[in-house]
């Protein structure tokens, strides 16, 4: 174990064809805790992961690809394909290396490394509003499907929780009972085994459970011990924020005003402190397309945005690397994306859109 902790997944993958013992020896929890904790995470191996939504009249199709993150002045990389969902698009950020997407109903999570993916068990309930959010405890190399359910403009009614790797492993309620609360939209991280996802926090009446008024804000839930707890977001801009994202380490409310992006960056989830920043967005007026803010990348406040065209026409497909503190903004063609004209469904003549791009992409055993 100690020398197949050093190898990569496709390696290990080729050799539990090896014997059954190899086999067993590779897929035991054991191995993937040494194998994931004998990891060195750096920029130079992670990936960015794109998901595009292809429109087609009468639904959508959603496709996934990957390519390296590019950390130093190089003008162009390529992408490499990775999976089609024929449906509307439920993707979360990248989780160690896992992503999910489909119906609330029918989740599906995937692994990019090893191309494998599994469909979770149905949640039993009576109620309509399903949410799930994906969280990963590094102390114990465990991942966990949280999942939320409630009627339509109701608080939440049951949390549940599903470990994944563990086939024996069943959804069941979440022990911590937090303060009444809803999520009206997706939107979640996760941050060294905290995970994030904004929520409406509100008043519940004496005698149903509808919403009786909201304050936005965060939820974090810890993945190892399970429990919750409300962070107060600062009131004006902060609770108007799209997106979510990493930055110097930490939780990051991002959106973008009068051409600036603004961040609320959480300092103390105990005392409900933020810190804000705003960058100017770069000119780019010799791009002749929309351009949208979609992540932070780096582990330090020196990092860079991710932008990219909102719609896919031009080839090769490319993203904007923007350093606001150095003003510089430098350009880095994917080849592979709308070139790609053997892949089924994905013609160039239909609306195709930039729905998410995410970082921290890393090799990982789950599903091999």
């Amino acid at each position: 174990m100690e020398i197949l902790k050093q190898l990569p997944v496709k390696t290990l993958a080729r050799l539990t064809c090896v014997s059954k013992l190899w086999a067993s020896t590779i897929r035991r929890q054991e191995f993937k805790k040494l194998w994931s904790s004998n990891q060195q995470p750096s920029s130079s191996n992670s990936t960015l992961i794109f998901a595009f939504k292809r429109d087609k009249g009468y639904g959508q199709d959603c496709f996934f690809f990957s390519s390296s993150l590019q950390t130093q002045n190089q003008g162009q990389t390529s992408a490499t394909y990775l999976t089609t969902y024929p449906g509307d698009l439920l993707s979360t950020p990248s989780v160690h290396g896992l992503i999910c997407y489909g119906p609330p109903s029918d989740v599906t999570v995937y692994n990019p490394t090893t191309r494998r993916s599994i469909t979770l068990p149905k949640i039993v309930s009576q109620r309509t509003c399903l949410h799930h959010y994906l969280g990963y405890d590094p102390i114990d190399s465990d991942y966990k499907m949280l999942c939320m359910t409630r009627g339509k403009r109701e608080m939440a009614q049951e949390l549940q929780v599903l470990r994944l790797g563990d086939e024996s492993s069943s959804w069941r309620m979440v022990d911590d009972s937090p303060p009444p609360h809803y999520s009206p939209e997706s939107l979640h991280i996760c941050i060294d085994g905290v995970l994030y996802y904004g929520v409406s926090v509100g008043t519940v009446g004496r005698t149903t459970s509808a919403v009786g008024g909201k304050d936005r804000g965060v939820m974090s839930f810890d993945v190892r011990s399970e429990k919750f707890r409300v962070i107060r977001v600062p009131p004006g801009r902060a609770r108007k924020f799209t997106s979510m994202t990493r930055y110097d380490g930490k939780l990051a409310l991002m959106y973008t005003v009068y051409g600036k992006i603004g961040l609320w960056v959480l300092e103390d989830a105990a005392k409900h402190e933020w810190s804000s920043t705003f960058f100017d967005l770069p000119r780019l007026s010799g791009y002749n397309t929309k351009f949208q803010v979609f992540c932070a990348i780096g582990d330090d406040a020196a990092g860079e945005f991710v932008l990219a065209p909102r719609e896919l026409h031009e080839s090769p497909f490319y993203v904007l690397y923007y350093d606001p503190k150095k003003k510089r903004v430098r350009k880095v063609d994917i080849e592979g994306i709308t070139e790609r004209e053997e892949l089924p469904l994905w013609d160039k003549d239909w609306k195709r859109k930039t729905m998410s791009i995410f970082p921290g992409q890393v090799e990982n055993l789950m599903f091999l």
